[in-house]
């Protein structure tokens, strides 16, 4: 099956392969499932908009209000950072497609967990339904049961699993449909990945399949979050040409580089398939990548 131009998964190396979710759901990728569900909602239920938050490059906003505009429903994105700063691409592309976006102070933002926090964004839209950030709800974890099934119709065969970890959602949602044995590594954009543990345990523990395993790996070696220092650019110049593939320094990139390591350290598993979770519009935010 090719779509835009290439095949959705390409072998890399003896034993390692990769899945593009980007090329099946152009611009969204995994944020197709994840938000997918909410949307649905929306459109059953005659509600809008549809409300979330994220950071001014967030792929998960992007990807909301391209679904928003698609579907004809109105979206909300607030922001975190300052309203005077210029707009990001992702934030231009976001009100291209008709969302709505507010700001919120880095102090408003940190408080997104406390009670009462989504409440508060919602007073102004009391028709609306909130979407947390990175579609990561009960609703969108089980949205990705459609990603594993089209892992499983389109992909090739893998005993381990790697894909790039951000709220955990995803990862979640992955670890619940799969139905057969299974390591799944997530590779985390964080340092530290106590939240996403919690994430992932409260949302699948006593619900796995027998066989399926997993384990997080936090982001020790180029920064951090967002990060992008020169040896990650590098690294992402020689993986494509390698292997005639586009990569985000975010998340896809790190994750293949974990996937390559894990491989090459010739463990148990004889067939290893990363899922590059799409994201390639952020890589505008980084000058020696755009």
């Amino acid at each position: 099956m090719n779509n835009l131009g290439g095949e959705i998964w390409q072998p890399l190396q003896p034993g390692l392969s990769i899945f593009f979710l980007d090329r099946l759901h152009p611009g969204l990728g995994n944020k197709a499932y994840k938000l997918q569900p909410a949307i649905e909602r929306a459109v059953t239920r005659g509600s809008s908009p549809l409300v979330s938050l994220g950071g001014a490059w967030s792929n998960h906003l992007h990807a909301l209000a391209q679904m928003g505009q698609a579907a004809g429903i109105a979206t909300v994105g607030y922001v975190r950072g300052d309203a005077n700063c210029p707009k990001t691409k992702m934030l231009e592309d976001a009100e291209a497609w008709g969302m709505t976006l507010r700001f919120l102070s880095r102090g408003e933002y940190r408080k997104r967990h406390d009670a009462g926090f989504a409440q508060g964004l919602m007073r102004d839209y009391p028709s609306g339904i909130f979407v947390p950030e990175g579609g990561s709800d009960v609703e969108g974890i089980a949205g990705v049961a459609q990603l594993v099934a089209d892992l499983m119709a389109h992909g090739p065969a893998f005993e381990r699993l790697v894909l790039p970890v951000g709220t955990g959602g995803t990862m979640a949602g992955v670890l619940l449909a799969l139905k057969r044995a299974c390591h799944v590594v997530g590779v985390s954009a964080l340092k530290p990945v106590k939240a996403q543990l919690n994430l992932i345990d409260s949302a699948t523990s006593g619900r796995r399949h027998p066989g399926v395993s997993f384990e997080v790996l936090p982001e020790t070696r180029f920064g951090g979050y967002a990060a992008c220092p020169e040896a990650l650019v590098q690294r992402i110049h020689e993986l494509e040409a390698a292997f005639d593939l586009a990569l985000e320094p975010i998340y896809t990139a790190k994750a293949l580089v974990a996937a390559l390591d894990l491989v090459q350290a010739q463990s148990a598993f004889s067939e290893t398939l990363v899922l590059h979770t799409g994201g390639l519009q952020g890589r505008r935010g980084f000058a020696a990548l755009a």
